[in-house]
């Protein structure tokens, strides 16, 4: 399951967790209103009757009709006298007839369902006193018809209202997600597009907010970055170690085929052909030494720097080269020691790059000069080769 989908879920059943509550308290609070208040349209009703009519009235037998101008809908309405007796009743439902009476000397509210409709109906009995004396119960039964139905059409509203909170929720949450991880879908679509094109892409950066996602987004264009630079070094030291094995290989090839050839009738030739096979092994051992140096130090982005003898470095250079070229190499510096702060191995690394550029274009002798002034150390290095024309110079560094 994707993060959106799941995000969504989240956020919907959040909300639900709030709005079924919500909508069930609000139902529970108006159904226990409306019934409060048709109680009391009930109580209000009987005390009206026990105003208007006497006991003697309610209690005398044959005044139904004085009872029918109070009868609600779908009510029943009698008194009763000491002996539980019907004296007087009034009626719209004859299903209510079946309720039977009960006496009561002080207000009695009773809420019951019938067993006859299964319908509830809610009962008022309220105590006759004439004098002071208890003659008689008025009795009020009726069914809440109209309660029922405006709860019916309530929880219809509330149905709807949280069908559509539901959807408005699920619609917004997938629209939130998605703009929330839409730079986790770039990076994932830029992952499968780097995996099937192997050419490294970035995820553009057109976010204003500076937030968690943006700084994923940079992170992993940092890293694109970063990896595009470490394929681009190991494709020039592929290339960089494949020319330089090409022409030792090339050389220690023909010299093997002169040996097998003609070197055991011609002892020089024999040795010449040894000479400079291993002179050429030794060549291509520095040359991997220094390919191995520069792979590492391509790879290591922190400069560690520390004070040392920019004399001795270049001796040690020198020392190293010499033995692979017959061209000179011409040393002098104007004191015996510079020290200087740097990364010896990153001056080293250049160091080795543009005097073997020297040695590969240079046609007799290689000058290397060092000079010093305060703040400053100069480090100069010439050949007696063709030279950069002077267009290309720019290009240089």
């Amino acid at each position: 399951m994707k993060i959106k989908t799941k995000a969504a879920m989240l956020s919907f059943i959040s909300v639900m967790s709030i709005v079924i509550p919500v909508t069930i308290i609000i139902y529970m609070l108006f159904a226990v209103t409306e019934e409060d208040e048709e109680i009391n349209d009930l109580r209000t009703t009987g005390s009206e009757i026990i105003r208007q009519l006497s006991p003697d009235e309610l209690l005398q037998a044959g005044n139904q009709r004085l009872l029918r101008k109070f009868l609600p809908d779908h009510a029943l309405i009698r008194s009763l006298n000491t002996n539980a007796e019907i004296m007087n009743q009034s009626y719209t439902t004859t299903e209510l007839l079946a309720i039977p009476p009960k006496l009561v000397k002080q207000e009695n509210i009773q809420t019951m369902v019938s067993n006859f409709t299964d319908e509830p109906l809610i009962i008022v009995r309220l105590p006759i006193m004439q004098a002071e004396l208890y003659v008689g119960t008025l009795e009020i039964v009726a069914e809440p018809l109209e309660l029922q139905q405006r709860l019916l059409r309530l929880i219809e509203i509330l149905i709807v209202v949280t069908l559509l909170a539901s959807f408005f929720t699920i619609q917004t949450s997938l629209l939130v997600s998605k703009m929330l991880l839409l730079p986790i879908s770039r990076m994932v679509q830029t992952m499968e597009d780097i995996e099937t094109s192997l050419e490294i892409r970035k995820i553009p950066t057109d976010r204003q907010s500076k937030d968690e996602l943006y700084q994923l987004t940079t992170t992993f264009n940092r890293l694109m970055e970063r990896i595009e630079t470490s394929m681009s070094q190991q494709s020039q030291f592929i290339s960089d170690a494949s020319h330089e094995f090409k022409t030792s290989l090339t050389i220690m090839e023909g010299y093997a085929s002169l040996v097998r050839r003609w070197g055991f009738h011609d002892v020089e030739l024999y040795q010449e052909a040894l000479e400079t096979i291993h002179a050429e092994c030794i060549r291509m051992k520095s040359v991997t030494y220094q390919m191995l140096d520069l792979a590492r130090l391509e790879h290591e982005l922190r400069l560690e720097k520390c004070a040392f003898d920019l004399v001795q470095l270049c001796d040690e250079i020198i020392l190293t080269q010499q033995p692979l070229t017959d061209k000179y190499i011409q040393f002098h510096s104007y004191e015996d020691t510079v020290v200087m702060e740097a990364d010896p191995l990153k001056i080293k690394q250049v160091l080795f790059i543009i005097l073997d550029n020297a040695l590969k274009y240079g046609k007799y002798i290689i000058h290397v000069e060092i000079s010093s002034i305060p703040g400053n150390i100069r480090l100069r290095i010439a050949d007696d080769g063709i030279g950069i024309p002077q267009d290309e110079l720019a290009f240089g560094f």
